[in-house]
């Protein structure tokens, strides 16, 4: 690989003419012939036997181009970008200046990586969230901790908050669609979680039942189903009933490692407490960090904006994929495209782009970094907190990654450790209603 000549343009811009010489050209074009000559005929040769000579007279002698192409550029472009230590943003546009048995050239234009200046990132001021918790509070926590507890017992009919399972097969006149089976199913009746009728009419059911659930889809469904009527074939596995334990002593000691219920509620608004403590220290942090990352100066290219919006979509569609929606199925759902979704994340992955780069920033002008004990702590960690054994979390987990967290989390310590919590902004009614109205839109 040469670097034939290198061009500053306008908009922060550089252009590399590089050079991929005929020695390694010529290699390429052979790998490509070892890979593919199977895939072209020649007349008179058995089937991936010709030579390549003969193939390349045989159909053109640019005929293994585009594969060698392919395998050679990657290498001599990032060769070539980190001999002139140029910081790219986004992926760089290619274009062949000239190809021929004695190496290729191209030019590759690249949006440089923008320069960051800081703002104030030490005495900074952000409102601390309220974390002491109030008697209600407590009870609401207390209730939904022995919702976790309810006791299942069989019962011979299905009724509204019974939970049944079930296999269930849809068809829209005889033909299954798309989400429309499922096997052994866990559903509570009365929880509005399927489509309105379907619920009801599993009221009365009981083990072993086989029917037929007839539904009409709401108007305002997914539009392939929209109005339709469907025909569900049920068959209902078991039916249970959830009932609240007798909460006692003796209940603390089954469920806990305390001997009184006195002890286990104390325990429970302990790390409720904890728990509302991290949120608080969270929500200020992330108020700080905010502010650290307004008040950067960069003018940051649209290639990294794109290129995180990317990384946005692609997460949403590994997300869908782990619940078993299709990205397709997913659209027609919520009605829209994903066009539309990328310009969605358009915003947000413009305000993750500025915080990585003021993140960056801060750890180049203070020089921080993570020692080898450090990110073996924190593999540890992340290893007792999703009960993994440490081996198979260093096997699975990059350290490069760890390391990242952990300066990461250096970072956000030095900028909350100078600043100032202020008390949490009281909304007025006013406030209060606008803000409900916002939430009740962005759902």
């Amino acid at each position: 690989m040469t670097i034939l000549k290198k061009e500053t343009k306008e908009n922060n811009r550089v252009e590399l003419t590089i050079r991929v010489e005929r020695q390694e050209w010529q290699k390429a074009l052979d790998d490509a012939y070892q890979a593919n000559r199977d895939l072209y005929p020649v007349d008179g040769c058995a089937p991936g036997k010709a030579t390549r000579q003969a193939l390349e007279q045989a159909y053109a002698p640019d005929v293994f181009y585009q594969e060698a192409v392919n395998e050679t550029f990657p290498r001599a472009l990032v060769e070539a970008f980190g001999q002139e230590e140029i910081l790219v943003a986004g992926a760089p546009e290619l274009r062949i200046v000239d190809i021929g048995p004695e190496g290729f050239t191209f030019a590759a234009l690249a949006e440089l990586y923008p320069e960051v200046k800081l703002g104030k990132y030490k005495g900074l001021a952000a409102p601390m969230p309220q974390a002491e918790l109030s008697n209600d509070d407590v009870d609401k926590a207390e209730s939904e901790w022995l919702q976790a507890h309810l006791v299942e017992e069989e019962r011979d009919r299905a009724a509204m908050g019974d939970e049944v399972t079930l296999d269930f097969d849809g068809s829209v006149d005889g033909v299954p669609f798309d989400g429309g089976k499922a096997e052994g199913h866990s559903l509570e009746l009365g929880s509005g979680s399927f489509v309105p009728g379907f619920e009801e009419q599993l009221v009365g059911a009981k083990a072993g039942d086989e029917k037929e659930l007839n539904i009409t889809f709401p108007e305002d469904y997914v539009p392939d189903l929209a109005g339709k009527a469907v025909i569900f074939k049920v068959k209902v596995k078991e039916v249970k009933e959830h009932q609240a334990p007798v909460v006692d002593d003796e209940f603390a000691k089954d469920v806990s490692e305390f001997d009184t219920l006195k002890e286990l509620k104390a325990d429970l608004k302990k790390k409720i407490t904890e728990e509302r403590e991290k949120a608080a220290q969270r929500a200020f942090e992330d108020a700080l960090m905010q502010k650290v990352a307004d008040g950067i100066e960069a003018d940051i290219p649209d290639a990294m904006i794109d290129l995180q919006c990317e990384k946005m979509v692609d997460s949403l569609k590994q997300q869908l994929a782990s619940q078993g929606i299709p990205f397709d199925q997913y659209l027609k759902m919520v009605q829209s495209t994903e066009e539309a979704v990328k310009a969605e994340a358009k915003e947000p992955a413009q305000q993750q782009v500025r915080m990585d780069l003021a993140i960056e920033a801060l750890i180049k002008a203070e020089g921080i970094d993570a020692t080898e004990e450090e990110i073996e702590a924190e593999t540890k960690k992340i290893a007792e907190q999703y009960g993994m054994d440490l081996e198979m979390v260093k096997k699975y987990l990059p350290a490069d990654q760890v390391k990242e967290q952990v300066v990461r989390e250096k970072v956000i310590k030095l900028v909350a450790d100078s600043a100032t919590a202020t008390a949490p902004v009281v909304e007025t009614k006013d406030e209060e209603k606008k803000a409900e109205a916002e939430k009740t839109e962005e759902k």
